[in-house]
């Protein structure tokens, strides 16, 4: 059971998997890796830069998935398939993708900082 889900890849978006969904992976996978959003982006912009597809992503989890598991598990010269579903993006969706894709591919980094604002009025903090 997650305690939050994101929206992002909202169709595998779930807090909890079935029963019956749960028993099959125990017998079948083999592994679990998790993808950020910015990994999931990368995927989507590799898949349009090679063959001109745009995926949504949550068939983009899938490539990114992957590609994580063979890094993570020292996979080289195999044969992986990742199946990509769906059609669940719009151009405000890819605006975020084209923002967040480098960072995903480590070419950029994203910083953000907390300033705390505090009034003072000549000179006497007013908190």
């Amino acid at each position: 059971m997650l305690e939050q889900v994101g929206g992002f890849a909202d169709g595998v978006a779930v807090k909890e998997v079935g029963r019956e969904t749960f028993r099959i992976c125990r017998e079948l996978v083999d592994g679990v890796v998790l993808v950020s959003r910015d990994a999931i982006c990368a995927s989507i912009k590799d898949m349009f830069e090679e063959k001109r597809s745009i995926l949504e992503p949550a068939g983009a989890l899938s490539l990114a998935g992957a590609e994580a598991y063979c890094k993570y598990y020292g996979l080289k010269g195999e044969t992986v398939v990742a199946i990509t579903s769906g059609a669940n993006m719009n151009f405000d969706r890819l605006r975020l993708v084209t923002e967040l894709a480098d960072v995903g591919r480590k070419r950029e980094a994203v910083l953000a900082t907390f300033l705390p604002e505090r009034m003072e009025v000549l000179g006497v903090s007013a908190n």
